[in-house]
């Protein structure tokens, strides 16, 4: 008989002395997955910017004429005047209903020639961002003007130039 009780007494130390049985899971914090689903943008030109017809005459230094949604300035001074149809160029913008695009140029002074060698430096004027409140027809319109700098002393002719606008969303 004590050989059984040491047989069953080392049973009982084996079992005592076994690593604990493996944990059961914890539950913790979650994670949320998030996807903001937008449609492309899509930038049409509607309208050029034109500035008109000025008229140089006789002055010193330079003036300055500049088109904006609110009107046309002509110069600051005599020298200068302005006639003819004069523009903001209008853009159309489309994407997704309430999101916010921001306007940018790679080239926000526009080199404008006439042709024959000489050039007038047209500085851009436009919103910096719009937020889209309609995403279909007619989407976001926005305009784009502009100031160029005159002499007494410029070349006759037609000045033009290409406006390069580009938008993304924020």
């Amino acid at each position: 008989m004590k050989r059984i009780a040491v047989v069953v007494g080392a049973g009982v130390l084996t079992l005592l002395s076994s690593p604990a049985a493996a944990q059961t899971s914890t539950t913790g914090p979650k994670a949320t997955a998030t996807v903001k689903v937008q449609k492309p943008l899509q930038l049409t030109a509607l309208r050029d910017l034109q500035f008109g017809t000025v008229l140089v005459g006789a002055f010193t230094g330079t003036q300055t004429v500049t088109i904006a949604s609110t009107g046309r300035t002509c110069g600051s001074g005599s020298g200068l005047t302005c006639s003819g149809t004069f523009t903001t160029a209008q853009f159309r913008l489309v994407g997704s209903n309430n999101s916010v695009a921001l306007i940018t140029s790679p080239t926000p002074t526009v080199s404008l020639s006439n042709g024959a060698g000489a050039t007038l430096a047209l500085t851009l004027s436009f919103p910096s961002s719009v937020t889209i409140d309609n995403s279909g027809n007619p989407g976001k319109l926005f305009e784009v003007g502009g100031s160029l700098p005159f002499t007494s002393t410029m070349a006759d002719g037609i000045y033009t130039g290409t406006i390069d606008i580009q938008v993304a969303y924020q």
